[in-house]
């Protein structure tokens, strides 16, 4: 026996779903125009000189580093101006950095640097250790969030030359 074959039915027309629809893709090419640069077309209310004053305001004190969400931060909280700016970081004997700051700074640099696996020196207040492969992260990460960082290593060599095989304490046999 052979079913019958019945037509669809079309899909009621529903100016409500249809409204959203449209709307939606409106949306959808002003992020894509945004994203890409160009101005998109204006949809909606303008806001006002003090929203915008407002928003700009805000823009302001936001933090100039996306702040990471790690273990020790995992708010993703936005980290706080500093107080004393001023970081000196020193290569060890251990292939580490010690990142030396003003224990004040204990908080934002828990932030800054929870992610890289940096941990506290338990024998100095205000250090900071971490490992050198991570330093150009760590270097970044500072100075974007307002740190001025002086980097040497223990012979008074530049960190940003340092390299463990290079210029560390190892010979490699090439």
């Amino acid at each position: 026996m052979a079913e019958e074959q019945r037509p669809r039915r079309a899909a009621a027309h529903d100016p409500q779903k249809e409204a959203e629809r449209k709307r939606l893709i409106e949306e959808a090419k002003a992020r894509w125009a945004a994203k890409k640069g160009q101005a998109a077309p204006a949809a909606g209310p303008q806001p006002t000189p003090q929203a915008r004053a407002q928003e700009a305001k805000a823009a302001a004190q936001a933090p100039t580093v996306p702040v990471p969400v790690a273990s020790h931060n995992p708010g993703g909280s936005p980290v706080t101006p500093p107080s004393n700016p001023h970081l000196v970081a020193v290569g060890t004997v251990n292939q580490a950095v010690e990142i030396q700051a003003d224990p004040g700074e204990e908080a934002n640099l828990r932030k800054l640097l929870g992610g890289l696996g940096a941990y506290p020196n338990p024998l100095r207040g205000g250090a900071w250790q971490v490992d050198y492969r991570y330093w150009q992260e760590a270097k970044r990460r500072l100075q974007a969030a307002g740190y001025k960082v002086e980097s040497r290593d223990y012979l008074g060599r530049s960190l940003d030359e340092w390299d463990p095989v290079t210029r560390g304490w190892a010979r490699a046999e090439t």
